[in-house]
């Protein structure tokens, strides 16, 4: 647990059931109240179909789908029992597309998708919004790490970003701060619920 002036943090592991489960009322208890919840942690392991074990599938599917689920239908409750909220699940484009060596990713994602639309059909009458954005390829460190290609080869890691860049119409990746846009949007459109807001530069389009 850590604390300044206006943030707390509390620190847990999405891949543990137990400490998901009391994330909610931990967070409720130290300031008091919910308003609303963003899911935006996530976990990639690049690997093909015939490489696809257990171990990863489980935990892709606990980080990306499980514990944001969870967290989300807590969240949902606290908020039905005090006037209401809204909930935003980031998702990605590849749960709406999927990509080579992203099949257990992409699942976890769609997955996500449809979790959220199934949680926004169940809130809406007790006044919880909930909405996922799927952002296209955004600079991130994740982004940033040197992965291998469909054909087994790997870029360095200019030439990758470059090659990642070239998908998207716009010609350029996405920021942080543009996520975090269409995130506060969906926090404050309040006849908005179930829908899914892609931020991509027009990577669906190609």
């Amino acid at each position: 647990l850590t604390r300044s002036q206006d943030t707390v943090l509390l620190s847990l592991d999405l891949r543990e059931g137990a400490q998901v489960a009391s994330l909610v009322a931990r967070a409720t208890g130290e300031v008091g109240g919910l308003d609303a919840l963003v899911n935006c942690a996530g976990v990639v392991l690049y690997e093909g179909l015939g490489e696809l074990t257990p171990e990863s599938l489980y935990e892709q599917f606990q980080v990306n789908c499980f514990a944001p689920s969870f967290l989300a239908r807590d969240a949902a409750e606290h908020l039905a029992a005090h006037g209401g909220g809204a909930i935003v699940n980031v998702a990605s484009t590849l749960g709406l597309k999927p990509a080579p060596l992203t099949a257990a990713y992409a699942a976890s994602k769609a997955a996500l998708i449809s979790m959220t639309k199934s949680l926004a059909l169940e809130y809406a009458g007790q006044g919880v919004r909930v909405n996922a954005v799927a952002p296209g390829i955004i600079d991130t460190d994740m982004i940033r790490a040197q992965r291998r290609q469909a054909d087994g080869g790997a870029l360095p890691v200019e030439q990758q970003l470059d090659f990642l860049r070239r998908l998207h119409p716009v010609g350029r990746l996405g920021t942080v701060s543009e996520v975090a846009e269409a995130v506060l949007y969906l926090l404050d459109a309040r006849f908005v619920t179930g829908t899914v807001l892609v931020a991509d530069g027009g990577l669906l389009l190609t």
